[in-house]
Protein backbone atom coordinates (compact mmCIF):
# COMPACT_ATOMS: atom_id res chain seq x y z
CA UNK A 1 0.00 0.00 0.00
CA UNK A 2 1.22 3.55 -0.54
CA UNK A 3 1.50 5.57 2.57
CA UNK A 4 2.92 8.84 1.00
CA UNK A 5 0.58 10.55 2.81
CA UNK A 6 1.97 9.94 6.10
CA UNK A 7 5.27 12.45 4.79
CA UNK A 8 2.54 15.42 4.43
CA UNK A 9 3.08 18.67 6.94
CA UNK A 10 0.59 21.19 7.46
CA UNK A 11 1.30 24.33 4.48
CA UNK A 12 1.95 21.85 2.08
CA UNK A 13 0.47 22.00 -1.05
CA UNK A 14 -1.16 19.52 -3.17
CA UNK A 15 -4.04 18.82 -5.60
CA UNK A 16 -6.42 16.01 -6.01
CA UNK A 17 -5.42 14.10 -9.33
CA UNK A 18 -8.02 11.15 -9.43
CA UNK A 19 -10.45 9.24 -7.48
CA UNK A 20 -8.76 6.64 -5.07
CA UNK A 21 -7.77 3.31 -5.92
CA UNK A 22 -9.56 0.45 -3.97
CA UNK A 23 -5.61 -0.87 -3.20
CA UNK A 24 -5.22 2.73 -1.25
CA UNK A 25 -8.57 2.14 1.00
CA UNK A 26 -8.50 -1.16 2.32
CA UNK A 27 -12.16 -2.34 1.51
CA UNK A 28 -13.31 0.89 2.58
CA UNK A 29 -16.26 2.36 0.14
CA UNK A 30 -16.40 6.50 -0.61
CA UNK A 31 -19.80 8.10 0.64
CA UNK A 32 -21.79 9.65 -2.81
CA UNK A 33 -21.04 13.09 -1.29
CA UNK A 34 -17.19 12.17 -1.08
CA UNK A 35 -17.15 10.83 -4.62
CA UNK A 36 -18.80 14.20 -5.68
CA UNK A 37 -16.14 16.29 -3.77
CA UNK A 38 -13.02 14.59 -5.31
CA UNK A 39 -14.83 15.17 -9.09
CA UNK A 40 -15.44 18.40 -8.46
CA UNK A 41 -11.65 18.89 -6.93
CA UNK A 42 -10.37 17.13 -9.77
CA UNK A 43 -12.46 19.06 -12.32
CA UNK A 44 -11.18 22.39 -10.98
CA UNK A 45 -8.03 21.68 -10.85
CA UNK A 46 -7.90 23.02 -7.43
CA UNK A 47 -4.46 23.57 -5.16
CA UNK A 48 -5.55 22.34 -1.22
CA UNK A 49 -3.14 23.25 1.74
CA UNK A 50 -2.85 20.42 4.70
CA UNK A 51 -4.71 22.05 7.18
CA UNK A 52 -3.84 20.07 9.89
CA UNK A 53 -2.31 16.71 11.16
CA UNK A 54 -4.68 15.24 13.54
CA UNK A 55 -3.05 14.28 16.50
CA UNK A 56 -4.84 10.67 16.94
CA UNK A 57 -5.08 9.01 13.34
CA UNK A 58 -1.98 11.47 12.39
CA UNK A 59 -4.02 11.94 9.49
CA UNK A 60 -3.13 15.48 6.97
CA UNK A 61 -6.58 17.11 6.86
CA UNK A 62 -7.60 19.98 4.03
CA UNK A 63 -9.93 22.35 4.33
CA UNK A 64 -11.64 23.89 1.05
CA UNK A 65 -14.81 25.85 0.31
CA UNK A 66 -16.46 25.65 -3.36
CA UNK A 67 -18.68 27.96 -5.12
CA UNK A 68 -22.09 26.43 -6.11
CA UNK A 69 -23.76 27.41 -9.28
CA UNK A 70 -25.82 29.62 -7.28
CA UNK A 71 -23.31 31.30 -5.72
CA UNK A 72 -23.30 29.94 -2.13
CA UNK A 73 -20.49 28.67 -0.75
CA UNK A 74 -19.77 25.22 0.22
CA UNK A 75 -17.30 24.06 2.94
CA UNK A 76 -15.31 20.65 3.16
CA UNK A 77 -12.90 18.96 5.13
CA UNK A 78 -11.33 15.77 3.84
CA UNK A 79 -8.46 13.51 4.80
CA UNK A 80 -5.64 13.14 2.74
CA UNK A 81 -4.80 9.47 3.55
CA UNK A 82 -5.15 7.66 -0.09
CA UNK A 83 -3.52 7.71 -3.50
CA UNK A 84 -5.57 10.58 -5.16
CA UNK A 85 -3.06 13.62 -4.60
CA UNK A 86 -0.05 14.85 -6.39
CA UNK A 87 1.91 17.90 -4.30
CA UNK A 88 2.57 21.23 -5.58
CA UNK A 89 5.67 22.96 -6.03
CA UNK A 90 5.62 26.18 -5.08
CA UNK A 91 5.72 29.12 -7.74
CA UNK A 92 8.91 30.58 -5.41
Amino acid sequence: MNERWRKLRVGDRIRIVRMPSETSMDGYKLPRDTRRLYKLLIARKKVLHIHEIDKRWKLPWVWCRLRQKNGRLEQHLLAVNDDSWEPVKSRR
